[in-house]
This record gives C-alpha cells, structure tokens and sequence, in this order.
C-alpha cells in the first residue's frame, strides 16, 4: 500500500461518516418536521442550540490541550493517562454546566421570544450530554483514531431515527419525546466508547502537571477562540431567536441544515492530517487544492438542487428558506477553505492567533447581525456569516504564512 493512499484512507473513512452523518441528519430533521409544527420545531432547534452555544463556555480550554497532548504523545501508557486526568477534567465540567443549565432556565424566556424554559427544566440534568459528546470527539482526534471517530459520529443518529420511528408508530412523537431522545442516544454511544477506551491511573499526577502546563501555553488562548466559535457558529440563531419568531427560526434552520455539510470534507480532511500537522512544516499544496474542487462542486450541487429538496424532500411549508440557501452555500464554502489552515494552526500550537482572529470575527458577526437582521430577516443573518468567512480565510492564510516565514527563518 502506497504511503500516500495509507494517509488519505483514514480521511476517506471519515469523510464517508460525515456524508452518511448528514444523509441521517436530513433523516431526523425530516421526521421532526413532519411531526412537529413550525413553532415546535423552531423550540426544538433553539434547544439543541442553545446546550451548544454554552456548554463551551465550561470546557476550560482542557479538550484542544487534551487533543494536542495525545498527538504528541509517544507511547499508549503515556495516551492512557493523558485521557484518564483529561476525563476527570470533563467530568466535572459536566456536572457544573447540568448546574448552570438549570440556574439559566427562567433568565432564558425573559431574554428571547422563542421559549423553551420547560425544555430546560425538564432534561437540564442530560443537557451535558453534548459537552462530553464535543470532548470525546477532540480526545478520538489527537489520538489519530479516525476509524472509531468515524463510528462515533454516525452512531448517535443511527439510534435516534431508530427511536423516532418507534414514535411515530406508537403515536408518542411528541416535542418532548423527540428532544429527550436526543439526548438520551448521544448518552448512549458516548457510554459505550468510554468502555473501549483503556485508563491509567499511574503518575495520575504527573499527567495532571502536564496537562496543566499545555493549558497554561495553548489551550487557555483556544478556550477564548473556542468560545467564539461556538458563538460563531450558533450566534446566527440566537439574534433570529431575539428580533424574529420560532417560525423564522424554523426556516432558517432547515436552510442551515442543508448548506452545514458544505464543509464536511474540509473538516473530515482536517481532522484527518491533525496528528500529521502536529508533525510537519508546511500544508502539501495537493491536499489544498482537492479541499478547493470538492467545495466547488458541492457549492454547485446545493445551488441546482436546494431549493428542489426543501419542496419536495422535506416540506413545501417551508419555501421560505430557500431564498437563504445560496448565501448560506457560500458561506460555508469560505468556512471550508479555511478549516485546513485553522486546523494546521491549532495543532502547531498557535492558540494565540486563533485567539485573535476569533475576536475579530465575533465583533464582526455580531454588527453585521444586529444590522442585517431587522433589516433583511433570516437573509440578512445569512450575508452576516458570509462577510465573517470570508475575513475568516483571509485572517487564518495570513497566520499560516507567518508561520511558515518563522519555520525559513
């Protein structure tokens, strides 16, 4: 076997799971919007949203410095005890988060118009689920594990259709029944992979001293730049939650939902090369340009067939997202063409101009909201993401060529 196919099978694996991950998640927002009103749905997707924009918030910046230390890594013994003080750490990230979940519950329905206070009060204690969902995914990550990642993403959804047509033929499909299910299948296959893994406990200390200093130099820089991310990514949401309704929240979802998986193969390939990154000097100009042509043709598929696939493959009540597609495809695109050069960034250790750029943006996105949105409605959030991505690649291109320039030097 070539050493060059060798590299790019484990991507291949992974970027298969991230398509079959999004063909099961059209799956799930199919069903959910066929059983659910467009107001239900839209407190649904604020939910889930919600839990996602703030868990990251008690994350600490423990799970990049995790993943970074598992790349580095020289031995098993050493990944098993990185991994079982790392766990210890999420742990009781977990249980501070389920504890803030519920203090939030009434603050929430005061701020926005969308209200999912019951939700909140209901299932708070799983609401963590998703943070220890995020940190196993960056632990599989820095261990060079790709085969298994790719199992872990795929499985959750798997389990979750399989419950909600349960529902569906038992008439219990209920806006309750489909976000405690939610939850309950990440908890699952989350279970599950920690039985695979292997611990140990000895030099626990030592392995804590280790962590804490990577904290100190790199993840506490990625905390901040994690932070905003996560902001970035859900903030969109949060300002249609604040000046719109659950209905427009609704629409704008699903048009997300299907514009998202643009850049799936930039994450897929990103994530692959992580540990190799960590490793080498400089991004192989093959690996830049097939990211380019793959996030050209999917751009070209969801512009000629979105619209198409919101009518007839999920609702015709929901035409209003269609005019949002096509800035939202070009959105993530840009998104795309920069994950390789963040990711390149983050496992070279340089939390720093992670951390920069991200504070950029979030100002960035956050005017270009507040303008936008009363102006334009879901549209207007939709050009906000496009003006931010498109600062995002210029911003981390120059960090990669920096660093580069240090490396000749």
């Amino acid at each position: 076997m070539k050493p060059a196919f060798r590299t790019l099978k484990p991507v291949v694996a992974l970027y298969t799971a991230q398509i079959l991950n999004l063909f099961l998640g059209w799956i799930v927002t199919k069903l959910n919007i066929s059983q659910l009103s467009v107001e239900e749905f839209g407190r649904f997707t604020f939910f889930i949203t919600l839990i996602n924009a703030s868990f990251i918030f008690f994350t600490f910046g423990v799970f990049e410095a995790s993943s970074r230390l598992l790349a580095l890594s020289e031995s098993r013994n050493e990944s098993d005890r990185i991994l079982t003080v790392s766990l210890s750490f999420a742990l009781t990230s977990y249980f501070i988060f389920t504890l803030f979940f519920w203090l939030v519950k009434s603050s929430v329905s005061e701020i926005f118009s969308v209200d999912v206070s019951v939700l909140i009060k209901l299932y708070f204690p799983l609401a963590g689920i998703y943070l220890l969902y995020d940190f196993w995914q960056k632990i599989l990550r820095g261990a060079g594990k790709i085969y298994r990642l790719s199992c872990y993403l795929v499985l959750p959804r798997i389990i979750y259709i399989a419950i909600l047509i349960i529902l569906v033929y038992t008439q219990q499909f209920t806006l309750h029944t489909t976000t405690l299910m939610n939850l309950v299948s990440f908890g699952l296959v989350l279970v599950l992979f920690l039985f695979l893994e292997s611990f140990n406990f000895s030099r626990y200390f030592d392995s804590l001293k280790s962590l804490v200093k990577e904290i100190r130099k790199f993840g506490i820089h990625m905390y901040l730049a994690e932070l905003i991310q996560a902001l970035l990514f859900h903030i969109d949401k949060l300002f249609i939650a604040y000046f719109l309704t659950s209905e427009d929240l609704a629409y704008y979802s699903l048009a997300f939902t299907l514009t998202f998986p643009l850049s799936l193969f930039s994450t897929s390939l990103s994530t692959g090369m992580y540990r190799r990154f960590s490793k080498t000097s400089r991004i192989d100009d093959k690996i830049v340009k097939a990211n380019l042509i793959w996030i050209i043709l999917s751009l070209l598929l969801i512009i000629f067939l979105g619209p198409w696939m919101v009518k007839n493959i999920f609702s015709a009540k929901y035409m209003e997202s269609i005019p949002v597609l096509i800035p939202l495809a070009i959105a993530f695109g840009m998104g795309g063409l920069s994950k390789i050069y963040t990711y390149f960034l983050i496992a070279k250790g340089e939390g720093k101009i992670i951390r920069n750029i991200s504070i950029i943006l979030i100002i960035v996105n956050i005017v270009f909201n507040i303008l936008l949105i009363p102006l334009l409605g879901i549209t207007g959030s939709a050009y906000a993401r496009i003006i931010t991505f498109i600062l995002d690649f210029i911003f981390v291109y120059i960090g990669y060529r920096l660093v580069l320039s240090r490396v000749k030097l």
